[in-house]
């Protein structure tokens, strides 16, 4: 039986499907989304969210503490940067806007704010980079943010 709604409402609706059923569910709601509906999905699953969701919001005690799309709310969180240069990487710990720097030899992996991206590749710059990586945060980040004791 099919019925034909403006809203749709599903509450972790993946839940203990196995992941063909998954990807039909997934390709069922892209089918209500291009058909102009509203769908409010509840879901602990970040493979479906970030396939379905136009807008997120992450809810902790019953109040919604951030909102947007995935993409406005990957700013909230550092990238993680991987750094491989021909000299020592030391100093890199104490460019501003640097976070967990770890070094093995001459890489060194941290996070670093957006805001101050350009004083670590000018930094970065100095020490002959042979890689440079950085990783945008992960919706599971955005999510570990505020759910941290």
């Amino acid at each position: 039986m099919s019925v034909d709604s403006d809203l749709y409402i599903f509450d972790e609706p993946t839940s203990g499907l196995d992941p063909l059923m998954g990807a039909i569910f997934q390709e069922e709601v892209q089918k209500i989304k291009d058909a102009g509906k509203t769908i409010l999905l509840s879901s602990h699953s970040l493979n479906e969210v970030e396939h379905l969701a136009d807008k997120i919001a992450i809810i902790r005690q019953g109040e919604i503490v951030e909102s947007g799309s995935l993409d406005e709310l990957r700013h909230l969180t550092r990238p993680t940067v991987t750094l491989v240069a021909e000299k020592d990487v030391a100093k890199m710990s104490e460019v501003i806007g640097i976070h967990n720097f770890q070094q093995t030899d001459n890489q060194a992996v941290f996070s670093v704010e957006n805001k101050y991206l350009d004083e670590v590749l000018l930094e970065a710059s100095k020490l002959g980079v042979k890689k440079f990586e950085a990783v945008p945060p992960t919706l599971e980040d955005l999510f570990m943010r505020h759910y941290k004791g």
